[in-house]
């Protein structure tokens, strides 16, 4: 039922208890359906509702953030224009704009200490860039920490090939301070807040994410009865 569908994000809707998919259906995906968002509620028997156009799905960035009731995207290919963050509010189920703070190259959102992060990772000087929403109505960013990548360090570990390197990076939120991973090549980089070196991992065909392995929705009595299993532990790699 749901070929045709790209997944854009999912949340808890606080008014039934129920929780949701939010997909995007494009024409060419399955034509006669209409064009925009669907959401779907997770259960038995449940129908597709279609709630509006959203952007192309395809400028969207691949990780939603949930903030404040809200799905974050930010929007990838602009087209001339300025980037914009594109804001579900799960409850209204209905979408809008944010500013984001005047960055380019690779950003990617957070939640960071209670307040929207965005890490913004410039190629050109190996630079990561982090900025916070300290005032989330007035959308007012302020910038918050520069990392300089140890990419002369990281090169001569790894290994430098200049006409194949292949390298992005992803900052994660961890007991206040940031996580910072980078891949490399076929390699897996830890980074601390001082642009250090911390731990290098070869790992062919690993590509650093913000998803964390976290508790389950449905806690099943006979899971503190496996072997290693921590409430609440944050996996580290």
């Amino acid at each position: 039922m749901l070929s045709g569908f790209r997944l854009l994000g999912m949340y808890h809707h606080p008014a039934t208890g129920e929780y949701r998919l939010l997909m995007h259906h494009c024409q060419w995906s399955e034509p006669g359906r209409q064009v925009g968002s669907y959401v779907f509620s997770l259960g038995p028997g449940q129908p597709l509702r279609h709630i509006g156009k959203c952007l192309d799905a395809n400028e969207l960035s691949n990780i939603s953030v949930l903030f404040r009731g809200c799905l974050h995207w930010y929007r990838m290919k602009c087209r001339g224009k300025s980037c914009m963050i594109i804001v579900l509010d799960t409850i209204a189920e209905s979408f809008r704009q944010m500013c984001p703070p005047n960055v380019s190259g690779g950003v990617d959102l957070f939640d960071m200490d209670g307040m929207l992060g965005m890490s913004n990772l410039n190629y050109s000087v190996n630079i990561i860039e982090v900025w916070v929403l300290r005032d989330y109505e007035s959308e007012v960013w302020t910038f918050m920490y520069q990392i300089e990548l140890p990419f002369t360090e990281i090169r001569a570990q790894c290994g430098y090939r200049q006409s194949a390197d292949i390298w992005s990076a992803v900052v994660v939120p961890k007991e206040g301070e940031l996580l910072v991973m980078v891949r490399f090549n076929e390699w897996l980089i830890q980074v601390d807040m001082d642009g250090k070196l911390v731990a290098t991992f070869h790992c062919r065909g690993v590509v650093p994410i913000q998803f964390l392995l976290k508790q389950t929705l449905v806690p099943h009595t006979f899971f503190p009865t496996l072997e290693g299993y921590v409430v609440n532990h944050f996996p580290l790699i």
